[in-house]
């Protein structure tokens, strides 16, 4: 069997091919803005509370916070026009401040009947930290009480 050519079938080669890259990007959610302590939650959505504007302060709407501290929601939304003397009742003095709070008219009227006792206590506890209140009402006691002579 010399000089015999013996012919075999060459097996066909697959060239694969490379992957190629979804033109359908996932979407990454974004990075948290700002500071997360400041952040309260409502409706699965971060809003940052920032330091109050001075307009807030200026009108008396900012010193709200003191009955928000001190007294419940439930006797806060009782309260009549009579209280604080400008004709407006606790209801009303409660929906300026959180326009103060989030200084964001359209969400707060937008929401202000869905808002819960829980997220008032959030706002209003980042609230008085933005603002510098705990640390300036310590300082006040601190001058205000008698210091002890060692």
């Amino acid at each position: 069997m010399k000089g015999q050519v013996i012919e075999k079938e060459i097996p066909s080669v697959k060239t694969r091919e490379p992957k190629k890259p979804s033109s359908k990007q996932k979407d990454k959610e974004m990075p948290v803005v700002g500071n997360a302590n400041n952040v309260v939650m409502f409706n699965d959505e971060p809003i940052e509370i920032k330091p109050t504007k001075l307009k807030y302060h200026r009108n008396h709407t900012a010193a709200f916070y003191q009955i928000v501290d001190t007294y419940p929601l439930s006797v806060i939304l009782t309260m009549d026009e009579s209280t604080f003397g400008d004709g407006r009742d606790g209801d009303k003095c409660l929906l300026d401040w959180l326009i103060a709070v989030f200084d964001d008219e359209d969400f707060v009227v937008n929401n202000y009947n869905n808002m819960d006792s829980e997220f008032i206590e959030k706002s209003l506890e980042i609230f008085k930290r933005v603002n510098h209140i705990n640390e300036k009402e310590e300082k006040l006691k601190k001058l205000q009480t008698p210091q002890k002579e060692e």
